[in-house]
């Protein structure tokens, strides 16, 4: 009976067009939504994670944003207090020293993340 119920919900919220499962279309998206959000106008990069649920829009001045999914919402925060940790060369983890935001995990390309941490100033230029 509770998967029916389940099935019969999850079939009226496709028809409806509600969706818990967003992901960035883009990287104009981020960019779209960091812009709006921050309202800067610089020319902003983007390392956007494989399942596209989070993203890091960066600038050559070494400023950072998050942008992050969660369930229909869009969550930004700035880099200026994260902590940037590198677990393995294809995945990223970002923490915050506050309460309230939950650490990012990004897993995208090696190159694209060295690419990223290079820009804002806390990965190695060899």
């Amino acid at each position: 009976m509770a998967a029916a119920g389940t099935a019969l919900l999850a079939f009226v919220g496709f028809r409806l067009g509600l969706s818990v499962d967003r992901r960035f279309k883009s990287v104009d998206e981020v960019v779209h939504a960091v812009r709006s959000h921050y309202g800067v106008s610089t020319t902003l990069s983007v390392l956007m994670s494989r399942n596209q649920r989070a993203a890091i829009a960066y600038s050559g001045d070494q400023s950072g944003y998050v942008a992050l999914v969660l369930g229909d919402k869009l969550l930004f925060r700035s880099l200026d207090q994260a902590k940037i940790m590198v677990i393995a060369e294809d995945r990223l983890y970002l923490s915050f020293p506050d309460f309230g935001f939950e650490p990012v995990h990004i897993h995208a390309d090696p190159n694209d993340i060295q690419q990223a941490l290079i820009s804002l100033g806390k990965g190695d230029s060899r």
